[in-house]
C-alpha cells in the first residue's frame, strides 16, 4: 500500500515496515503500464502533480517497484510518477519502445499500492470532491469493470478490461504522440453549406478558411445540440442540455438554476426547478455541483483558459476585463445583482466622441460565467476567463505558458453573429465592419497562423473550428395572435436537426416540438421587431417574438481539426455533436468520466487514426 509506515508519522502500517538508513519510513508501490522502468516516484507534497525539487523521490525498477524514504512527516496525499525518462516493459523484462512525452506523469492516491494510469483517473475524480469508494464506483463504471478490479497488478490477475483501459490512456495521453494542447474557436450560427460549401449565397465570403480544408480533417455531418446560441456552448463544455432559460440566451434577470436533482436515465444530467424569474424548468447559472472540462482540467492537473475578444472593452457595460457576467457587473455598478440582467445581448458602437469604446463581447457566447463551479472563486475565475487581446498572443510564446485547452471566443462580429450576409462594411456590426463570413474569415486569417506558429502547437496541438449552430435556409417566420387578440406573436422557426446516428436526447427541462416567448414589447415598439403597427389589429396591444422549436439538434455545421499530426484532405462522414465533442476532449486529456451527455456509449470518438494520423 503506498502508505507512510511508522507510528511517527501517524499512519497505518501497511506493506514493508522497514525504515531508510535515517530512520524514515518507507511509501513502497508499483508503477504499472505494462511495468514502467525508471520512472522518478515522488510524495507529492505540494499536491501539484509534479515532482518538485525537495520532495521525495526514487527511481522504479525493471519491475516497476519503488520505495521512497518518506522524509516529508507524511505531508502527502499523492504519490507522483514522472514517466518523461520512463521506459516500459513486457512481463519478461523487454523494453516494449514506448516513448512517453516530456509532461507524462501518473498519480495515485495514498493507500492504494499501483501506480498507473487507472490511478491517475482515480485520483482526479477524488480532486473533483468525490470519496476513494465512489470514484472507483464510477470509474469502474466507465471503464466496464468492478471496483474492487481497478488498483491490482492488472498484467498478472487477467482483467483485459482494466489492461486495455490502461494501454489506451498510455497511447492517447503519455505517449509521445499524445495531443497535448487543444484550442477551440467557436463561431456563430453558419450552416455547413455556407462555411465549407459552394452553393449557399455567402458561400464565397471565406476564402481562407476554405483554403485550410485540404490541410486539415473535415467533419462533415458534425451538428449543434440546439438554438439559440447559448445552450450549445453549455453542452459544449458540460454536457448539460437546455433549460427554459439558456435555449433563450437568458434574455431575462440572470438567474440560478434551481437544483431539482438529477435526469431519471441521466444521473449526471440536471433536472431544473423554478428559478426566481417563475419560469419552471428555467435558470441560466449552474450550481457548484455541475462541472465544466475547465473544472476537469483542473483535477488533472492541466491547465485551461477562455479567452473572449473585446470582455471588459467597456468597463461601464462588461464591469471587468476578465470574467465578466451579469452580477458582477451590477454588483461593480452598485446595482442589485440579485435583478442583473444580461447588457451585452446586443454589441456596443463606439461613440463619435470616443467617450464609448467598440465592444462586442457578449456574455453568452461565454459557457463558464453559467456555472458557479467557476463563479463562486472570482480569483481562480479571473486567473482562466480573460480577454483575448490581452492574454492570447503572450501566452502563445512558450509551451509553459500555453494553456492544455484553450477555448477561443471572438466577438460578435468576428464570429459571424452580426452582418446581413452580404459581406458588406457597415451592414450589420456595429463597428462598421462586415460580420457574417466575410469577417470570420478576416479573424481567422489573423488567428491561425498565430496558433500554427506557437511552441506548443508545433510540438503536439489540435486546432478545433467549429460553430455553435446551423442555420436552415427557407425558414419563414410567421404570426400568431392570442386568442384574447391583445398580442400578437413572431414565431422564428428553429428546425433543429440532429446529427444522423447520434439519438441525442432532449432532456429533462424542456419540450419539443416547443414555444418560447423571449421578449414582450408594447406594440408602440413592434417595428423594433420588424413589425409595421399600422398593420396589425386595433386590439393588439403587445407584440412578442417567440421561438418555434421544432427539433432537439441544433443543425448542421460541420468542423474542421487541424494538427501537426494530421496530414490533410480526409473527410469523415460520422455524424458527431458538441457532446460527441466534449466526450472526445475528456478522452483525450485522459479525464475519469464524462461530463452530462458526454456519458453516453452511442456517440462515436472524434480523435481516431483515420481523422488524425497516428493515433
Amino acid at each position: 500500500m503506498l502508505a507512510s509506515i511508522g507510528v511517527m508519522a501517524g499512519l497505518s502500517a501497511c506493506g514493508s515496515s522497514i525504515s531508510g538508513s535515517d530512520g524514515s519510513p518507507k511509501v513502497t508501490g508499483q508503477v504499472l503500464g505494462s511495468y514502467i522502468q525508471n520512472a522518478a516516484v515522488c510524495l507529492d507534497v505540494n499536491n501539484n502533480g509534479k515532482c518538485d525539487q525537495g520532495e521525495p523521490v526514487a527511481r522504479s525498477d525493471a519491475q516497476g517497484k519503488f520505495s521512497i524514504s518518506d522524509t516529508s512527516n507524511g505531508s502527502w496525499k499523492y504519490v507522483v510518477a514522472d514517466l518523461s525518462a520512463a521506459t516500459e516493459n513486457d512481463a519478461s523484462g523487454k523494453n516494449m519502445g514506448t516513448a512517453f512525452n516530456s509532461t507524462a506523469t501518473f498519480r495515485s492516491p495514498r493507500g492504494v499500492s499501483s501506480v498507473s494510469a487507472i490511478t491517475t483517473q482515480l485520483s482526479q475524480l477524488m480532486d473533483s470532491g468525490l470519496s476513494q469508494s465512489d470514484a472507483q464506483t464510477q470509474l469502474a463504471n466507465k471503464i466496464g469493470t468492478t471496483p474492487d478490479a481497478l488498483l491490482g497488478d492488472f498484467n498478472t490477475n487477467g482483467n483485459a478490461v482494466v489492461k486495455a483501459a490502461s494501454d489506451q490512456y498510455i497511447a492517447t495521453v503519455a505517449s509521445s504522440k499524445a495531443i497535448k494542447h487543444v484550442w477551440v474557436i467557436v463561431l456563430e450560427n453558419k450552416s455547413a453549406e455556407s462555411t465549407y460549401g459552394t452553393t449557399a449565397s455567402d458561400s464565397n465570403q471565406d476564402p481562407y478558411l476554405k483554403s485550410l480544408v485540404p490541410q486539415g480533417t473535415y467533419l462533415a455531418n458534425y451538428y449543434g445540440t440546439g438554438h439559440v446560441s447559448l445552450d450549445n456552448y453549455i453542452s459544449m463544455v458540460s454536457g448539460q442540455p437546455s433549460t427554459h432559460d439558456t435555449e433563450t440566451d437568458c434574455f431575462q434577470v440572470w438567474s440560478d438554476i434551481v437544483d431539482s436533482g438529477s435526469d431519471s436515465t441521466n444521473p449526471k444530467v440536471l433536472k431544473a426547478g423554478t428559478d426566481v424569474n417563475g419560469h419552471q424548468s428555467g435558470g441560466c447559472v449552474f450550481p457548484a455541483r455541475v462541472q465544466h472540462l475547465g473544472n476537469q482540467m483542473e483535477q488533472a492537473k492541466l491547465t485551461w483558459r477562455s479567452y473572449n475578444e473585446d470582455m471588459g472593452n467597456d468597463l461601464n457595460r462588461d464591469g471587468t476585463r476578465t470574467c465578466s457576467f451579469p452580477r458582477r457587473t451590477a454588483q461593480l455598478a452598485g446595482t442589485d445583482p440579485t435583478k442583473a440582467v444580461d447588457g451585452t445581448q446586443a454589441a456596443q458602437a463606439p461613440s463619435a466622441s470616443g467617450d464609448k469604446p467598440s465592444d462586442e463581447y457578449a456574455t453568452r457566447h461565454n459557457p463558464f460565467p453559467y456555472f458557479h463551479s467557476t463563479i463562486d472563486d472570482l480569483a481562480n475565475c479571473d486567473a482562466h476567463v480573460v480577454n483575448l487581446q490581452d492574454d492570447l498572443a503572450t501566452d502563445l510564446q512558450s509551451i509553459a505558458t500555453t494553456p492544455n485547452f484553450s477555448f477561443i471566443t471572438p466577438n460578435l462580429c468576428d464570429d459571424g453573429h452580426d452582418g446581413d450576409g452580404t459581406g458588406t462594411a457597415g451592414k450589420g456590426c456595429a463597428n462598421g465592419q462586415p460580420g457574417g463570413l466575410t469577417s470570420i474569415d478576416a479573424f481567422l486569417k489573423k488567428t491561425i497562423p498565430m496558433i500554427q506558429a506557437s511552441p506548443a502547437y508545433k510540438q503536439d496541438g489540435l486546432i478545433i473550428i467549429t460553430t455553435d449552430e446551423g442555420v436552415v435556409a427557407g425558414l419563414t417566420p410567421t404570426t400568431q395572435v392570442s386568442a384574447d387578440g391583445k398580442t400578437l406573436s413572431l414565431l422564428e422557426p428553429e428546425m433543429g436537426n440532429q446529427c444522423p446516428g447520434c439519438n441525442q436526447q432532449t432532456g429533462p427541462n424542456v419540450t419539443r416540438p416547443e414555444q418560447v416567448t423571449m421578449s414582450t414589447l408594447p406594440v408602440a415598439e413592434a417595428s423594433l421587431l420588424g413589425i409595421n403597427p399600422a398593420t396589425l389589429p386595433a386590439s393588439v396591444q403587445n407584440v412578442s417574438i417567440a421561438l418555434n422549436y421544432l427539433g432537439v439538434g441544433g443543425d448542421q455545421i460541420g468542423t474542421l481539426l487541424l494538427s501537426p499530426f494530421i496530414k490533410g484532405g480526409h473527410v469523415d462522414s460520422t455524424g458527431y455533436n458538441h457532446y460527441a465533442l466534449l466526450h472526445s476532449l475528456e478522452d483525450n486529456f485522459g479525464i475519469g468520466s464524462y461530463l452530462g451527455y458526454a456519458d453516453d456509449a452511442s456517440l462515436k470518438p472524434i480523435f481516431t487514426s483515420a481523422n488524425i494520423d497516428n493515433r
